[in-house]
Protein backbone atom coordinates (compact mmCIF):
# COMPACT_ATOMS: atom_id res chain seq x y z
CA UNK A 1 0.00 0.00 0.00
CA UNK A 2 1.54 3.15 -1.23
CA UNK A 3 1.49 5.59 1.56
CA UNK A 4 1.71 6.61 5.21
CA UNK A 5 -0.63 7.72 8.15
CA UNK A 6 -1.49 10.60 9.55
CA UNK A 7 -2.77 10.82 13.45
CA UNK A 8 -3.91 7.66 15.61
CA UNK A 9 -7.25 6.36 14.26
CA UNK A 10 -10.38 5.20 16.05
CA UNK A 11 -10.71 1.12 16.28
CA UNK A 12 -13.77 1.36 14.45
CA UNK A 13 -14.19 3.66 11.50
CA UNK A 14 -18.06 4.09 9.95
CA UNK A 15 -18.47 5.83 6.97
CA UNK A 16 -21.75 6.45 5.37
CA UNK A 17 -22.62 7.69 1.58
CA UNK A 18 -25.01 9.85 -0.07
CA UNK A 19 -25.50 10.82 -2.92
CA UNK A 20 -26.65 10.04 -6.55
CA UNK A 21 -25.70 7.04 -8.94
CA UNK A 22 -23.78 8.32 -12.02
CA UNK A 23 -23.96 5.94 -14.96
CA UNK A 24 -22.79 7.15 -18.19
CA UNK A 25 -23.35 5.44 -21.46
CA UNK A 26 -20.40 3.85 -23.74
CA UNK A 27 -20.58 6.87 -25.98
CA UNK A 28 -19.89 9.82 -22.84
CA UNK A 29 -16.67 7.53 -22.09
CA UNK A 30 -13.33 9.01 -22.34
CA UNK A 31 -11.12 6.11 -22.06
CA UNK A 32 -7.45 6.65 -20.02
CA UNK A 33 -4.70 5.37 -22.10
CA UNK A 34 -1.50 6.45 -22.13
CA UNK A 35 -2.34 9.69 -24.38
CA UNK A 36 -5.68 10.23 -21.65
CA UNK A 37 -3.04 10.45 -19.02
CA UNK A 38 -0.54 12.99 -21.38
CA UNK A 39 -3.77 15.32 -22.14
CA UNK A 40 -4.26 15.07 -18.19
CA UNK A 41 -0.98 16.18 -16.95
CA UNK A 42 -0.35 19.15 -19.62
CA UNK A 43 -3.82 20.47 -18.13
CA UNK A 44 -2.73 19.73 -14.52
CA UNK A 45 0.22 20.75 -14.11
CA UNK A 46 0.38 24.22 -12.86
CA UNK A 47 -2.47 23.04 -10.03
CA UNK A 48 0.08 20.12 -8.76
CA UNK A 49 2.54 21.86 -7.53
CA UNK A 50 1.85 22.55 -3.86
CA UNK A 51 -0.69 19.64 -4.02
CA UNK A 52 0.24 16.80 -1.58
CA UNK A 53 -0.02 13.07 -2.75
CA UNK A 54 -3.56 12.95 -1.46
CA UNK A 55 -4.71 16.35 -2.93
CA UNK A 56 -2.45 15.00 -5.89
CA UNK A 57 -4.78 12.06 -6.13
CA UNK A 58 -8.38 14.04 -5.37
CA UNK A 59 -7.49 16.24 -8.53
CA UNK A 60 -7.04 13.08 -10.58
CA UNK A 61 -10.42 11.64 -9.22
CA UNK A 62 -12.42 14.99 -9.69
CA UNK A 63 -10.61 15.60 -13.77
CA UNK A 64 -11.74 11.82 -14.32
CA UNK A 65 -15.69 12.57 -13.47
CA UNK A 66 -15.38 15.98 -15.03
CA UNK A 67 -14.67 14.52 -18.42
CA UNK A 68 -16.81 11.13 -17.81
CA UNK A 69 -14.07 9.13 -17.14
CA UNK A 70 -14.24 6.02 -15.07
CA UNK A 71 -11.44 5.11 -13.44
CA UNK A 72 -9.85 2.39 -11.41
CA UNK A 73 -8.28 4.85 -8.15
CA UNK A 74 -7.62 2.00 -5.65
CA UNK A 75 -6.91 -1.93 -5.09
CA UNK A 76 -7.78 -3.90 -1.98
CA UNK A 77 -6.98 -7.53 -1.84
CA UNK A 78 -8.85 -9.94 0.50
CA UNK A 79 -8.00 -12.99 1.43
CA UNK A 80 -10.16 -16.26 3.65
CA UNK A 81 -8.78 -19.93 4.52
CA UNK A 82 -11.50 -22.21 3.07
CA UNK A 83 -11.48 -21.77 -0.76
CA UNK A 84 -10.85 -19.53 -3.49
CA UNK A 85 -14.72 -18.08 -3.35
CA UNK A 86 -13.88 -16.14 -0.66
CA UNK A 87 -10.74 -14.53 -2.18
CA UNK A 88 -11.42 -11.12 -4.01
CA UNK A 89 -9.74 -7.90 -5.45
CA UNK A 90 -11.72 -4.91 -4.64
CA UNK A 91 -11.24 -1.76 -6.77
CA UNK A 92 -12.50 1.15 -5.60
CA UNK A 93 -13.16 3.68 -8.85
CA UNK A 94 -14.16 7.01 -9.14
CA UNK A 95 -17.68 5.95 -8.45
CA UNK A 96 -18.07 2.08 -7.25
CA UNK A 97 -16.28 -0.86 -6.39
CA UNK A 98 -15.81 -3.45 -8.05
CA UNK A 99 -15.36 -6.78 -6.63
CA UNK A 100 -13.54 -10.04 -8.71
CA UNK A 101 -12.75 -12.87 -7.61
CA UNK A 102 -8.84 -14.15 -8.08
CA UNK A 103 -8.69 -17.12 -9.90
CA UNK A 104 -6.33 -19.86 -9.03
CA UNK A 105 -3.80 -18.74 -10.59
CA UNK A 106 -3.42 -14.98 -9.28
CA UNK A 107 -4.09 -16.33 -5.72
CA UNK A 108 -0.45 -17.72 -5.74
CA UNK A 109 0.95 -15.14 -8.30
CA UNK A 110 -0.75 -12.18 -8.64
CA UNK A 111 -0.76 -10.49 -11.96
CA UNK A 112 -0.17 -6.70 -12.30
CA UNK A 113 -0.28 -4.77 -9.15
CA UNK A 114 -1.44 -6.71 -5.67
CA UNK A 115 -3.25 -3.97 -3.71
CA UNK A 116 -2.81 -0.44 -3.45
CA UNK A 117 -2.98 3.12 -6.00
CA UNK A 118 -4.01 1.76 -9.33
CA UNK A 119 -1.52 2.54 -12.04
CA UNK A 120 -2.18 6.37 -13.66
CA UNK A 121 -2.71 7.33 -9.77
CA UNK A 122 0.66 6.45 -8.77
CA UNK A 123 1.88 7.85 -11.58
CA UNK A 124 1.09 11.10 -9.97
CA UNK A 125 3.38 10.57 -7.29
CA UNK A 126 6.03 10.08 -8.91
CA UNK A 127 8.82 12.81 -9.51
CA UNK A 128 8.87 12.38 -13.68
CA UNK A 129 5.67 10.34 -14.56
CA UNK A 130 5.97 7.91 -17.38
CA UNK A 131 2.47 6.30 -18.63
CA UNK A 132 4.29 4.20 -21.48
CA UNK A 133 5.77 1.55 -18.70
CA UNK A 134 2.53 0.81 -17.56
CA UNK A 135 2.02 -3.28 -18.01
CA UNK A 136 -1.30 -3.91 -20.05
CA UNK A 137 -2.16 -6.72 -17.35
CA UNK A 138 -1.66 -4.05 -14.69
CA UNK A 139 -3.93 -1.31 -16.31
CA UNK A 140 -7.72 -3.02 -16.84
CA UNK A 141 -10.73 -0.54 -16.97
CA UNK A 142 -13.74 -0.85 -15.27
CA UNK A 143 -15.52 -2.21 -18.06
CA UNK A 144 -13.15 -4.57 -18.58
CA UNK A 145 -13.51 -6.02 -14.93
CA UNK A 146 -17.14 -5.84 -15.01
CA UNK A 147 -16.86 -8.29 -18.33
CA UNK A 148 -14.44 -10.40 -16.88
CA UNK A 149 -15.36 -14.41 -15.86
CA UNK A 150 -14.02 -13.67 -12.45
CA UNK A 151 -16.17 -10.51 -11.92
CA UNK A 152 -18.71 -10.78 -8.79
CA UNK A 153 -20.28 -7.41 -8.08
CA UNK A 154 -20.54 -3.92 -7.82
CA UNK A 155 -21.36 -1.50 -5.51
CA UNK A 156 -21.88 2.24 -5.82
CA UNK A 157 -21.22 4.65 -3.50
CA UNK A 158 -24.69 6.00 -3.95
CA UNK A 159 -25.48 2.72 -2.57
CA UNK A 160 -23.76 1.91 0.22
CA UNK A 161 -25.64 2.50 3.52
CA UNK A 162 -22.28 2.17 5.80
CA UNK A 163 -18.86 0.95 5.44
CA UNK A 164 -16.74 -0.18 8.13
CA UNK A 165 -13.36 -0.65 8.63
CA UNK A 166 -12.32 -2.97 11.84
CA UNK A 167 -8.71 -3.43 13.16
CA UNK A 168 -8.09 -7.11 12.99
CA UNK A 169 -6.73 -7.10 17.07
CA UNK A 170 -7.90 -10.89 16.94
CA UNK A 171 -5.66 -11.59 14.33
CA UNK A 172 -2.42 -10.37 16.41
CA UNK A 173 0.40 -12.56 16.76
CA UNK A 174 3.56 -12.19 18.74
CA UNK A 175 7.02 -11.70 17.02
CA UNK A 176 10.64 -10.73 17.91
CA UNK A 177 9.61 -6.96 18.26
CA UNK A 178 6.23 -7.73 19.74
CA UNK A 179 2.94 -8.32 18.54
CA UNK A 180 2.01 -7.66 15.05
CA UNK A 181 -1.90 -7.34 13.43
CA UNK A 182 -2.07 -9.57 10.27
CA UNK A 183 -5.33 -8.71 8.78
CA UNK A 184 -7.92 -6.05 9.54
CA UNK A 185 -11.74 -6.24 8.19
CA UNK A 186 -13.63 -4.66 5.84
CA UNK A 187 -17.56 -4.26 6.24
CA UNK A 188 -20.34 -2.76 3.72
CA UNK A 189 -24.26 -2.40 3.99
CA UNK A 190 -25.53 -1.71 0.67
CA UNK A 191 -29.28 -0.78 -0.39
CA UNK A 192 -31.92 -4.08 -0.98
CA UNK A 193 -30.13 -5.12 2.00
CA UNK A 194 -27.21 -6.16 0.21
CA UNK A 195 -23.65 -7.13 2.94
CA UNK A 196 -20.15 -7.67 2.20
CA UNK A 197 -17.46 -8.95 4.62
CA UNK A 198 -14.06 -9.11 3.62
CA UNK A 199 -10.47 -10.18 5.42
CA UNK A 200 -7.68 -7.48 4.31
CA UNK A 201 -4.46 -9.37 4.77
CA UNK A 202 -1.77 -6.64 6.08
CA UNK A 203 1.12 -8.13 3.99
CA UNK A 204 -0.69 -7.24 0.79
CA UNK A 205 -2.78 -4.10 1.48
CA UNK A 206 -0.41 -2.28 4.33
CA UNK A 207 -1.28 -1.04 8.24
CA UNK A 208 -4.82 -0.22 9.40
CA UNK A 209 -3.76 3.45 9.18
CA UNK A 210 -2.42 2.96 5.76
CA UNK A 211 -5.94 1.34 4.74
CA UNK A 212 -7.88 3.91 6.39
CA UNK A 213 -5.94 6.62 4.69
CA UNK A 214 -6.15 5.66 1.06
CA UNK A 215 -9.79 4.59 1.26
CA UNK A 216 -10.91 7.75 2.57
CA UNK A 217 -9.01 9.80 0.13
CA UNK A 218 -10.68 7.66 -2.95
CA UNK A 219 -14.65 8.08 -1.85
CA UNK A 220 -16.45 10.77 -2.36
CA UNK A 221 -17.02 14.16 -0.94
CA UNK A 222 -21.06 12.96 0.49
CA UNK A 223 -18.99 10.13 1.97
CA UNK A 224 -18.54 11.46 5.92
CA UNK A 225 -16.32 9.77 8.56
CA UNK A 226 -18.04 8.92 11.87
CA UNK A 227 -16.43 7.22 14.83
CA UNK A 228 -18.31 3.52 15.62
CA UNK A 229 -17.20 2.16 19.28
CA UNK A 230 -19.30 -0.82 18.93
CA UNK A 231 -17.81 -3.95 19.95
CA UNK A 232 -17.63 -6.98 17.62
Amino acid sequence: MVGGAGQPFPLYLLLTCRGEKTELGEDQKLAMNPNTFEQFLSESRHAFRDKSDSEKIKFFTDWCKKNGTEEVILRLSSENKGGWSSNFYLDFTTARIIITKKSFFTKFADVGYVAGLAPYPYLLLLKNPDPSKIRKQASLAPDELVKSENYSDSIWYSEIKEIILRKGIETAVANMFGRAIVANFLAISASGGRRFDFKLPVNKNGTYEQVHFWVNVVLPPHCQLQNDIRNT
